[in-house]
């Protein structure tokens, strides 16, 4: 395992400078408003639906649901010093192991394991190995309930910036593209609903200008790219965001792929499931 991995997640609320409950509060509300435009109609209707941030941090995304009417939402995190700066501000934050929490975890004196219907993993799946990551997926889509949602962040290695993005940060293990995310969802059930391009976020009308401009850049520089025999980027930001669903019928047991894998072939050979790709045209 990266051995800066441990020493870097303990570090991370003086990493960030936080001066405190106030300034993290802040932080926070001026973060609502690109979260707000990242899940844009991919959050759940009802507002007691339980929802699991895994790697909260200090709650930024919890305090984007909060100010938004959710009443169920939870994170884990192993930073103790983020965690207890989200508890000051209010929030749902339990220093935790993530897959020892999704194994058990059950409600409190009933030991019957919570199905959440909204589980988060933003910019946390690209600091785990393969082998990791599968182990952490199965537990996450076990903890889902039937129909429940799956929403991600994760470096974008299509993107001109993608090489900086994963270099920018020692934990990182993987980077993606639209297919290798897929083709990993895909392997424990999960169907991908959405592909999102999040920036430049349109959140005011200098950022709405910005992104017009970004978009007719980006499609001209596709034209350069098929001019040379190229395959321009499905998603141009550094970071793409991904919607997944468990569908209805997946077991709520950890899976073993060897009986698929046997009738279907290798999930690395399978084909990614179609995903509707909402790229830089401003949507």
């Amino acid at each position: 395992m990266n051995p800066y991995r441990d020493a870097f997640y303990q570090r991370q609320a003086r990493w960030h400078r936080y001066q405190g409950p106030e300034d993290v509060a802040a932080r926070h509300q001026h973060r609502a408003r690109y979260y707000e435009w990242y899940t844009r109609g991919w959050l759940p209707e009802r507002l007691d639906t339980p929802i699991l941030d895994i790697g909260c941090g200090s709650g930024q995304f919890l305090h984007f649901l909060k100010t938004r009417g959710y009443t169920h939402a939870l994170g884990i995190d192993l930073d103790a010093d983020q965690v207890e700066i989200g508890r000051r501000i209010g929030l749902d934050c339990r220093r935790e192991d993530v897959l020892d929490f999704l194994k058990g975890g059950g409600e409190e004196g009933r030991g019957v394991p919570i199905r959440y219907g909204l589980i988060v993993l933003l910019d946390i799946l690209e600091h785990f190995t393969l082998a990791e990551g599968h182990a952490l997926l199965e537990a996450v889509v076990d903890r889902l309930e039937e129909g429940g949602r799956l929403i991600l962040s994760v470096p974008n290695s299509e993107s001109p910036r993608g090489s900086f993005l994963f270099h920018a940060d020692i934990t990182h293990e993987l980077s993606f593209t639209t297919l290798s995310l897929g083709q990993m969802l895909f392997c424990h059930d999960l169907e991908i609903e959405a592909f999102r391009d999040p920036w430049p976020a349109p959140i005011d009308l200098p950022r709405t200008i910005h992104r017009g401009i970004a978009t007719v850049c980006r499609r001209l520089e596709a034209l350069r790219f098929r001019a040379l025999g190229l395959e321009a980027p499905a998603i141009w930001s550094p970071v793409m965001w991904a919607l997944a669903r468990k569908p209805a019928g997946r077991s709520n047991t950890n899976t073993n792929l060897d009986a698929a894998n046997a009738a279907s072939g290798p999930c690395s050979d399978r084909h990614s499931q179609p995903a509707r790709l909402e790229a830089a045209a401003g949507r």
